[in-house]
């Protein structure tokens, strides 16, 4: 009986890449982005909004930040569960994690209202803690659910800030919006353009 000679080079052999598994993967990369990408235009655009309600003394500039808690909050969760469908490590614990973290939110924006109603807070003041607790909450959801929803959250505090300060620069919000979405729509075209199928010669 003759011994079976083996080749010690054949297990350290790297399994070949095909051009399907090359496609898949920045199909898969594109898609990681892009409901992420569009919920934060939408958060940037409602803010926006918000902040030209604020500048201009509107007295409907509260209400309009308070109801952008819950649908912020509902465009958080939307990412979780798009997320969770994409990414098994994820799944319900992440998605009830932005469930919970938006509650809490919501519910120190109630105790907010509440002690307006008692007298001992302004409207103005109400306005400004909504903005604050909404920057908070969309800055949390950035470190633990998608990045870009961070940069929201600074938007947020920078208007503020300004709002509260300086409302004469109130502009450079809007300037600094139109920056933001302008790269999500430039980052859009270069992950676009990887997408293309890539061809291999015989």
């Amino acid at each position: 009986m003759s011994d079976q000679i083996t080749d010690p080079t054949a297990a350290a052999t790297p399994t070949p890449v095909t051009p399907r598994d090359d496609n898949r993967s920045r199909y898969a990369t594109s898609r990681s982005w892009r409901l992420p990408g569009v919920v934060v235009v939408i958060m940037i655009v409602l803010a926006l909004v918000g902040v030209a309600l604020t500048s201009s003394k509107n007295a409907l500039a509260p209400r309009f930040w308070i109801v952008l808690v819950p649908t912020y909050g509902v465009l958080c969760v939307a990412t979780a569960w798009d997320r969770a469908r994409r990414d098994p490590g994820f799944r319900m614990p992440g998605i009830l994690r932005q469930v919970f973290h938006w509650v809490g939110i919501g519910v120190a924006l109630w105790l907010s209202v509440f002690i307006r109603r008692t007298g001992e807070e302004t409207v103005t003041a109400a306005s400004d803690n909504a903005l604050l607790l909404l920057a908070l909450g969309c800055f949390l959801a950035g470190v633990h659910l998608e990045w870009l929803f961070a940069i929201v959250g600074v938007l947020l505090m920078l208007a503020l800030i300004i709002v509260v300060e300086a409302e004469q620069y109130v502009w450079l919000i809007f300037v600094a919006s139109g920056i933001v979405i302008a790269g999500l729509l430039v980052f859009r075209r270069l992950i676009a353009k990887s997408r293309k199928p890539v061809t291999h010669g015989s």
